[in-house]
């Protein structure tokens, strides 16, 4: 068991608050850490790396150094590590100091990857370092991680914002520069999930290959960017009208049926009833079509199959059936 360094009372003049060894990707909300500052003082010590001319670089504990500063303190006790001490060495302290207390988020995990899997199997260090970077211990894993490490600082923000999910980070790993600045506004002004960063991005790149351009010749083609500056629209609203552009482009007769079965269950009055939903077949092949009906009892029951008995034989029912 390795012993922890001397602790110290160093003066914060002396600590490089400016040059941690972990770059910030976020603004720091430093509010709640200063209340408890202020309330019982420092419970864990930051780690500090000794540098030249008796300066110290902030190895772990950035935010309550911050913190301190802000509240006026002019020194704090920090464990101190030697200045010869090996870089990986105080990645592990960072690592260690951090990972069972607040996480990391997407861009730190990124950076830590990056740097921990320098140059190693990347089977081997899978299971020891992912799980506690919060991920599977998954060579994919590594690989996405490594791949949003060398995106442009905008995606680093995005992906620590929980915006930008690892998968979707991936992809862009393989666009241009000029590509990926195409595509940052959507994902920067719409409240996208995984699945559709996916279904976006994913949709470009097919559509991209098949006219053997870039994605970016895409979207400016499809006139996509005209639905995030359209004021009419809300930011769901522009979600569905760019992923509706490009299901039409990618998938057009599955996106023609989609559409004519929600015409069709509109002209029902089935689209968003509240206790029936109809679905079709999935992906609109096959016969068998799937009826969900939620009732409180029998009185109830009894009221929507003679609804469904009754939209059965409307012209509007055969529709879907033809959808």
């Amino acid at each position: 068991m390795k012993a922890a360094p001397p602790l110290r009372d160093l003066p914060l003049g002396r600590v490089d608050l400016d040059q941690p060894l972990v770059p910030a990707f976020l603004t720091p909300d430093l509010t709640g850490l200063a209340d408890s500052l202020r309330a019982v003082g420092l419970l864990s010590p930051p780690w500090l790396r000794a540098r030249v001319r008796g300066r110290f670089q902030v190895v772990a504990g950035q935010k309550r150094l911050l913190a301190a500063a802000q509240l006026g303190w002019k020194q704090a006790p920090a464990y101190c590590l030697p200045a010869n001490v090996a870089h990986h060495h105080c990645l592990l302290v960072y690592l260690h100091d951090n990972a069972f207390t607040r996480g990391f988020n997407l861009s730190e995990q990124a950076w830590l990857a990056s740097r921990l899997f320098k140059g190693r199997d990347r089977r081997e260090i899978a299971a020891p370092f992912l799980p506690l970077l919060g991920q599977p211990p998954s060579a994919r894993v590594v690989d996405r991680l490594l791949a949003l490490a060398g995106l442009e600082g905008a995606f680093q923000v995005l992906a620590a914002q929980g915006r930008l999910a690892l998968t979707a980070a991936a992809v862009l790993a393989g666009w241009g520069v000029e590509d990926r600045a195409a595509i940052r506004p959507v994902l920067e002004g719409l409240p996208l999930t995984q699945s559709q960063q996916e279904e976006i991005l994913e949709g470009l790149e097919l559509l991209a290959r098949r006219e053997g351009v870039a994605p970016a010749v895409i979207w400016h083609r499809l006139g996509l960017q005209s639905h995030l500056e359209d004021p009419t629209l809300t930011p769901p609203e522009k979600v569905r009208a760019v992923r509706r552009v490009l299901a039409r482009m990618v998938s057009p007769r599955l996106s023609a049926a989609r559409e004519a079965f929600a015409a069709a269950l509109g002209k029902l009055g089935l689209r968003d009833h509240p206790r029936v939903r109809l679905a079709p077949p999935p992906a609109f092949e096959g016969d068998d079509f799937r009826l969900e009906v939620r009732f409180r009892d029998a009185q109830e029951l009894r009221g929507l199959l003679k609804e469904l008995e009754r939209w059965s034989r409307t012209r509007h029912f055969l529709d879907l059936e033809g959808a």
